[in-house]
């Protein structure tokens, strides 16, 4: 019978016993961004004249935009952040940010759920106007998901 101290692993089990793990505990604990990193998109609902420039100008389609609804969406994990939208943005209404939140992902959703990376703004209809055709209960249509 073999040494059971003289096989190769039994000293590579005991390191791996007392040392720290070789992962992040990825979400608790992130990686910190590089320098250079573009980052997500950022949007601002108060300065869009919902034009559609950005969408048009979107590679990967990850924009949608509806002049008469007032509705904005961004599908984050389809976007490459390339930054074209940002600078077809007449407005700066767009922006590149380092700082927000990274998108998790959910997986075995219900249906019904929101989707993984998808973040969508409604603009308020004004007092006293019709509800629109997305705001059939007629109460707030403003939403950040």
């Amino acid at each position: 019978m073999a040494n059971p101290f003289n096989l190769p692993m039994v000293g590579r089990s005991l390191r791996n016993l007392v040392s720290r793990p070789a992962t992040r505990r990825y979400p608790s604990e992130t990686r910190p961004h590089f320098a250079g990193t573009r980052g997500t998109i950022e949007f601002d609902l108060d300065t869009c004249v919902f034009c559609g420039l950005c969408v048009r100008r979107c590679p990967t389609l990850a924009l949608t935009c509806s002049r008469e609804d007032r509705f904005f969406a961004i599908e984050q994990l389809r976007c490459i952040a390339c930054g074209v939208c940002v600078d077809a943005c007449n407005k700066d209404s767009l922006h590149m940010s380092v700082d927000a939140p990274r998108v998790h992902l959910h997986t075995g959703a219900a249906p019904g759920a929101p989707r993984p990376g998808h973040q969508e703004w409604h603009q308020q209809q004004p007092a006293g106007s019709p509800p629109g055709p997305g705001d059939a209960a007629g109460g707030p249509a403003v939403a950040a998901i």
